[in-house]
């Protein structure tokens, strides 16, 4: 037996055994990668998702509980650096789950807000870690 064969061997059981959709395991992946990690990040957000919430695991949509991951990550990173926590003072940015089309939703101007905050700090773009950067250009911020 060949290693291509066995490859594809190995791909007919995971595609038949794992009950998420590939395209939606490889936008959830492909989007760990945006932000500096991989597929291990991917399983890890899936698993907290799951267990926090009480939701079976194969319920999950994997890439709304990687954008969430990163969504909190930002919002910390923003509270920690202007002590402004943009989920709760008036500039609400939620994940708006739906597999391959997952994306980030809000009302009003939060993106505006949110970019009012950072720039009144004296925040620049290469002062945020890799997940803020790719959140930020999420939802149309852009810092100098």
């Amino acid at each position: 037996m060949n290693e291509q064969t066995l490859k594809n061997e190995i791909d007919y059981f995971n595609y038949n055994i794992i009950e998420f959709g590939s395209l939606d395991i490889r936008t959830a992946v492909e989007t760990a990668i945006d932000v500096n990690e991989g597929g291990d990040y991917v399983a890890d957000c899936v698993r907290e998702f799951a267990e926090s919430t009480g939701t079976p695991l194969m319920d999950c949509d994997i890439v709304a509980c990687v954008y969430d991951e990163i969504l909190q990550h930002a919002r910390n990173e923003i509270d920690e650096l202007t002590k402004f926590d943009f989920c709760n003072d008036g500039a609400e940015i939620w994940t708006a789950g739906n597999y391959m089309a997952t994306s980030y939703d809000w009302r009003d101007n939060a993106p505006n807000t949110i970019k009012e905050i950072l720039d009144d700090n004296n925040i620049k773009l290469d002062d945020l870690t890799v997940k803020t950067q790719w959140f930020l250009e999420q939802i149309d911020v852009e810092l100098a």
